[in-house]
């Protein structure tokens, strides 16, 4: 008894099949193993001054200044709840 050939276009499609896996998980191990690009501003890698600057706390000590009569605190809604009585138009109606 003679074995019979796999066609072509079976093979084909075997191999191009095992091909898009392989292609696909080592691009998801290359995505995953490779180091994050990270874009920070040289501004914020400066070292910070250790040293108080007490003329800078001045400055906004004079900025932040509320006048007693400018400033009242708000009442939370759950203690000034009052019920009123209101009109509907159907009950106008009747």
């Amino acid at each position: 008894m003679r074995k019979q050939k796999t066609p072509a276009l079976v093979n084909l499609a075997i191999y191009t099949t095992i091909t898009v896996f392989l292609w696909i998980f080592f691009d998801i191990y290359r995505a995953l193993k490779k180091p994050p690009v990270l874009d920070i501003e040289s501004k914020i890698l400066e070292p910070v001054n250790p040293n108080l600057d007490k003329s800078l706390l001045e400055e906004i000590d004079k900025s932040l200044y509320f006048e007693k009569s400018s400033y009242e605190p708000e009442t939370p809604l759950n203690e000034t709840f009052i019920e009123t009585d209101t009109a509907t138009a159907s009950a106008d109606s009747d």
